[in-house]
């Protein structure tokens, strides 16, 4: 077999082993070509809407080959990392990670972790489905490749054995690619950070069971968190970015309760997922279509209500689906229009403190603080007048106020950064 190579955006020239490569040619690792790392398909960062998770997959076994020769590790261990690194989000759905979000939401369903790969009796989800998963008609073919190490290989991607915090952890090699990558796209990292994700990358080692570096490395660190801070700003805060969340959420919430689509539809892609929810939506499902249709025409519901807490302890009930359609029940009768209610867990996304152990100090260390708040979005099918919307937010803030007691209005992530700055590197 020829060995396959590409050319990375962040980091040039990758060769992969003959190994590689057949993981790379598998349906599960192909499929990925269709799945977006972004959870929507973006009207605001237009540069990161498109990039596929094939492309961050790619991007993380780099990172974990350059891991491995740093470490010098024996050949099995690096082909591990390798292949763990590969299949890391072979179970992530479409739109990145929405779906998971959305079923984590409903009680009434089974969670779906995109890290639970493996095959074992707990894994019922994965087992239930074993028989349906395929790609283009043909089936999953990870397992048997890696053959007798598929169990470490699975534990490795949901976070243990000896190799599991390089893959799933705080500031694993996944994330340290998913951050500067986005951030590098949408424009507010340089190429020049991609030495932050491979310096990152070389130092990371895993002691007594967690992530430690050198201390040589904790500016690269406090880098990763800073261009966290902004991308994730504009993932979670833009009032564009919340309205197409909300509406793909709804019309993903609808469809499982009509089954439409269910938990084991994680293997569909974007486009197809799109178009199950399309061609579902007939009768008393037309909504369903009719979100999805306007998600793709830009046509967005308006905001209304756009709001930040940080009491966190009502998140569980504000988003069940039940509670939810109650409170938009309430408010599209004071619009006279339809609404949307959605609601956000910010939990170590905007900003995400590590825990690492400093190898030449001897040390443990906490670097930088993680967010914990709640954003609360209100939105209607149709643009109201500023006094429309300023009575309907008073009213929202009154149906929620036993749920969230304190709440502050949320800014606008979309000033433009370069107006008073001559280099993106000021931004940060």
């Amino acid at each position: 077999m020829q060995a396959f190579r590409s050319f990375d955006p962040l980091y040039g020239r990758s060769e992969f082993s003959e190994f590689e490569t057949a993981l790379i040619r598998t349906p599960e690792v192909q499929r990925l070509r269709n799945v977006r790392m972004c959870n929507i398909n973006s009207l605001l960062i237009t540069g990161a809407s498109e990039i596929s998770r094939f492309e961050h997959t790619l991007g993380v076994v780099r990172l974990a080959k350059e891991w491995a020769k740093a470490s010098d590790s024996p050949a099995d261990t690096a082909a591990m990392i390798s292949a763990a690194a590969m299949l890391h989000d072979m179970k992530t759905g479409p739109f990145g990670h929405s779906l998971e979000y959305i079923f984590a939401d409903d009680p009434e369903l089974e969670d779906l972790n995109h890290q639970r790969v493996g095959q074992r009796l707990e894994d019922a989800f994965f087992q239930r489905t074993k028989a349906n998963v395929s790609y283009f008609g043909s089936s999953f073919q990870a397992p048997a490749l890696i053959g007798k190490n598929w169990s470490q290989v699975a534990d490795a991607i949901a976070g243990d054995g000896p190799l599991g915090p390089l893959i799933s952890s705080q500031m694993d090699l996944d994330n340290i690619d998913n951050v500067v990558r986005l951030s590098y796209h949408v424009g507010i990292a340089s190429r020049d950070d991609s030495y932050v994700a491979l310096a990152l990358a070389k130092d990371l080692r895993v002691t007594s069971g967690k992530l430690s570096i050198q201390s040589s490395s904790i500016p690269h660190v406090r880098r990763w968190q800073s261009l966290r801070h902004q991308l994730y700003r504009y993932l979670l805060h833009d009032w564009a970015e919340f309205s197409a969340k909300a509406m793909l959420t709804k019309a993903v919430e609808l469809a499982t309760s009509a089954d439409i689509i269910g938990v084991d539809s994680w293997i569909l892609t974007d486009d197809l997922l799109i178009q199950q929810l399309i061609s579902g939506s007939v009768g008393v499902n037309q909504n369903i279509g009719t979100l999805v249709k306007r998600i793709m025409l830009a046509d967005l519901y308006y905001p209304v209500s756009l709001r930040r807490s940080s009491i966190t302890s009502g998140y569980d009930e504000l988003s069940t689906p039940s509670v939810k359609r109650t409170l938009e029940a309430k408010m599209s009768q004071a619009l006279k229009c339809q609404t949307i209610v959605h609601v956000i867990l910010d939990r170590s996304k905007t900003d995400r403190g590590v825990n690492l152990h400093i190898r030449d100090r001897n040390e443990d260390a906490e670097i930088g603080e993680s967010s914990n708040e709640l954003l609360i979005g209100l939105f209607s099918s149709r643009e109201q007048s500023e006094k429309v919307n300023s009575k309907a937010a008073e009213e929202f803030q009154r149906a929620i106020s036993e749920i969230v007691t304190e709440s502050q209005p949320l800014a606008d992530p979309l000033e433009d950064p370069f107006r008073n700055s001559t280099s993106q590197f000021q931004l940060i």
